[in-house]
């Protein structure tokens, strides 16, 4: 895939942590081109640090949001503060397309196999 997005890290509602699945929350660049909807496995990098993880763009339709598309990332294993961090997110490829589910339980259900699939293909960069 040929996308990175670029953004500062901003604060979102803190759903992704309460399911047990923190996201850093991208405000991208100058708008920043974003891939088509969907749930990726990505490269973040920030600083001098490198992880593989997962990405939703898109406008959390679970939760009945529509309108505007959001860049949320999931770094497995990461528990630090990145709120006001500038990080990049290189898409490496397509995990499945977004969905509606009928229950936040079923939303997590399917976040916990996307991340464990993501871990399955290679969880290093390196």
């Amino acid at each position: 895939m040929d996308f990175v997005v670029a953004g500062t890290v901003v604060r979102g509602q803190g759903l992704g942590r309460q399911m047990g699945f923190p996201t850093a929350n991208v405000d991208p660049e100058d708008g920043g081109r974003l891939p088509p909807r969907g749930v990726y496995r990505v490269e973040v990098s920030w600083n001098n640090e490198r992880r593989i993880a997962a990405c939703n763009v898109g406008t959390r339709p679970t939760l009945g949001e529509g309108g505007k598309t959001l860049v949320e990332v999931h770094i497995p294993g990461f528990s630090g503060d990145l709120y006001g961090v500038r990080i990049e997110v290189r898409f490496l490829g397509k995990i499945r397309e977004e969905m509606k589910f009928d229950s936040l339980e079923g939303l997590r259900v399917q976040i916990a196999e996307d991340v464990a699939s993501l871990m399955n293909i290679g969880s290093s960069p390196n």
